[in-house]
Parts: structure tokens; sequence; C-alpha cells
């Protein structure tokens, strides 16, 4: 995934070959983050951030959830980059590299997708939709009769200027306002 604005140019992918606290990792990093607290026994991902300002590249792994993935998983805005790992968000201060807030979202299943909106942020999930204002507080969320994510080739999430429109395995359609108010 890459992200651009007028300040970086951010590459985020999976770097599969890391081993927390191991000697014999591939690749250096300039930082080590984690999005939560990693217990020794847990599976775990590490997403690979590449932020490029223009005069140096910064490398920093980040990690967090094994449901994690390296496309639509960021936002940026300006100098902070919001990365999430499933239920874990963590917003970095680019300049300096430094965590700025951590959230955990109040949600269950899988989280596949961060998305700025007008009013905050969408998230996409298997389970649930959640739209966060920009300060990362809940604004409401919604859940179907099914998972959202279909069979039969219609895409399970996208949004508009004005709506959110969503599919379920059960072939439903949703069609929701930025209010979470259903329409259709």
């Amino acid at each position: 995934m890459f992200l651009q604005n007028e300040k970086y140019l951010i590459e985020i992918k999976l770097d599969e070959m890391y081993t927390i606290n191991s000697a014999d990792n591939p690749f250096s990093y300039d930082k080590i983050l984690y999005a939560r607290n990693i217990l020794p026994s847990e599976h775990y991902k590490t997403l690979s951030l590449q932020i490029n300002n223009g005069a140096y590249i910064f490398k920093i792994a980040l990690i967090g959830d094994y449901f994690s993935y390296d496309f639509d998983c960021a936002v940026l805005n300006d100098d902070i980059l919001t990365v999430m790992q499933n239920q874990n968000l963590t917003s970095i201060r680019l300049s300096d590299l430094e965590i700025v807030n951590k959230v955990e979202l109040p949600s269950y299943g899988i989280n596949y997708g961060i998305y700025r909106c007008k009013c905050g942020y969408l998230i996409y999930g298997e389970m649930k939709i959640i739209l966060l204002d920009f300060d990362f507080n809940v604004c409401w969320d919604f859940s179907g009769i099914d998972i959202f994510v279909t069979r039969n080739g219609n895409k399970p999430f996208d949004f508009t200027d004005d709506k959110i429109i969503l599919h379920d395995w059960e072939n439903n359609c949703y069609e929701l306002d930025y209010n979470g108010i259903l329409l259709q």
C-alpha cells in the first residue's frame, strides 16, 4: 500500500520474516513500535512502514494483531499516519516517529480497512461498520444479517459522498447515510 501527501511518501507492506527480539531479522528498522502488548506465545504480524520525507527514508516495524493486512490499512493526515491492525489503531507522528494515540476498536470479527470520509473514518469490518469522528470516538456502528463478505462478486463495502453501500453473505444490500441511518 502506498500513501502520499506533500510531505511524505509511505509504503506499507507485511514483513513475514520479522521475529520479535531476534538478532537474525533480515531487515533492520529505525524504530520498532507495538500496536498493543504482544504475549510471547501469541501470533502476530509485522507491518513494515517505509517513510520518505524527501531528505531521508525511515523504516518502522509496527507489530500487531495477526489479522493485519497491508492494504486499506492506513490513512495519512498531514504529519500523522494512522494504521489499523484489526482492532487496534495506532497514530504515529511522522516528524519524530512517536506514537501519539492508540485506540482499540469496540468490534468483533476481523476489520479489513480504514477509510477517511467527510465526517471522520469508516472502519470496514467482517461483522460491523463503524464510523469514528476525527478524534477516533465511535459515532455509530452497524451490523447486518450476515457477514459483510460476498460470494457472488458484489463488492461488500463501498462508499460515496452521500452513502455507504454494503453487501452481505446472503446477498442482502444495505445503504446507510453518514448518520448511520438505514436508507434501503
